[in-house]
């Protein structure tokens, strides 16, 4: 009778002893490169974290890391700090399904505070699409409402400058000596001249604003905290940013659910 019961105490145990180790054996290993967004260089000394059961971190020396992990979906992240500060971050999902090696490089990309990186929410898409489109039916009724009045403008002008060339030319002929004679093509040249290209090809005030809050933000900002630092609605921020990035002088790229804006160095 006590043989029996130590034989059934050994077998329970056993049993134990495999279900233990069963998971173990079905393990699959995760690992990977860090890479800069920047420069696409390696990153070492990121911080590799996961929500596995218990969680695992790890350190990725010359910027390599390894894991492994049982069957299961989780989430991988990885950050990257420089005096204490976070200044690269990604987060990743992956599902493991059977045991082997996955290979998966991690690409870290510009760190923000929460402020940042939840700047727009995806309810707030349609608003601003309504928004920017009834600002330029707006414009385009006022540009029409006002086409008129440039064009009576622009013949004021034309028959001002006319008569001040007219008032210009008596005058110097009645100023000029015998035998010799006008110089209208002169004066028509020296008028040309005497144009500011510095002034025609500098920017408007509302777009040098633009520039001017991005570089006292450090250079870089998101589109919907710039929105907070200026007057104009949504839509037309849009637009000023659109104008900068095809005159070249800024880029944007998307982060989350939102846009960073950066100026562009020349």
């Amino acid at each position: 009778m006590i043989l029996k019961n130590i034989f059934y105490i050994f077998l329970a145990a056993a049993a134990l002893i495999m279900i233990s180790i069963a998971p173990a054996s079905c393990a699959a290993t995760i690992h990977g490169a860090v890479y800069e967004w920047y420069t696409f260089e390696p990153l070492e000394n990121a911080i590799i974290e996961v929500n596995s059961t218990p969680p695992q971190s790890v350190v990725a020396r010359y910027g390599i890391y390894s894991l492994n992990l049982v069957p299961g979906d989780y989430l991988i992240t990885a950050s990257y700090f420089q005096n204490n500060t976070v200044t690269s971050y990604v987060e990743e999902t992956i599902s493991i399904t059977n045991d082997g090696d996955y290979v998966m490089d991690l690409l870290l990309l510009p760190a923000y505070d929460e402020q940042l990186l939840n700047e727009t929410e995806s309810s707030d898409i349609p608003e601003a699409l309504d928004e920017e489109t009834g600002i330029i039916e707006e414009e385009k009724e006022e540009n029409a409402s006002r086409m008129p009045y440039i064009i009576a403008g622009f013949f004021v002008l034309v028959i001002a400058g006319f008569a001040a060339y007219v008032a210009r030319s008596k005058s110097g002929e009645e100023k000029e000596l015998p035998g010799e004679t006008a110089t209208p093509t002169l004066e028509i040249e020296e008028i040309v001249e005497t144009g500011t290209p510095e002034e025609m090809s500098s920017l408007p005030p509302d777009l040098q604003e633009v520039l001017d809050i991005i570089e006292t933000n450090g250079g870089r900002i998101t589109q919907k905290e710039l929105r907070s630092k200026m007057k104009y609605s949504e839509a037309k921020v849009s637009l000023m940013v659109s104008d900068l990035q095809d005159r070249g002088l800024v880029e944007k790229f998307k982060k989350g659910r939102g846009n960073v804006i950066r100026l562009i160095d020349k």
